[in-house]
């Protein structure tokens, strides 16, 4: 994206419309991880540009406003990506759960994978 003569509001709009995008993808189930990821990569680009812009400019009451809401979208934005890595976990968790009950009714073969009394030494 082409971030060159980009004002102070634009890119607050620009912020909140990709924290929007990201919330629907983050809440849809069938969403490619990938998209997630473009998406923050994205977001980290515009608050990188919002930052070097702010540096330069100083903040007024309409734009602090603006700001404000970002902030709590934001906000939102992480606490929805943190129940997403809980649910996660606990999936991770129940996965763990079963594979070890499914390797419980099929032990793994020990050492060569014969039993006792197998090999018969023979003099000859």
């Amino acid at each position: 994206m082409e971030w060159d003569g980009l004002e102070l509001m634009d890119g607050l709009r620009l912020l909140e419309n990709c924290y929007d995008r990201l919330a629907q993808v983050v809440k849809d189930e069938q969403a490619d991880p990938k998209v997630i990821t473009s998406l923050v990569d994205e977001a980290e680009q515009i608050v990188v540009l919002l930052n070097s812009i702010l540096q330069r400019t100083p903040l007024e009451g309409e734009k602090e406003e603006t700001l404000k809401t970002v902030k709590e979208k934001a906000d939102a934005i992480v606490q929805l990506l943190q129940q997403e890595m809980g649910t996660i976990a606990e999936k991770y968790a129940q996965i763990k759960t079963g594979r070890q009950a499914v390797d419980a009714y099929y032990p793994q073969p020990v050492g060569l994978g014969y039993s006792e009394g197998k090999f018969v030494d023979r003099k000859e």
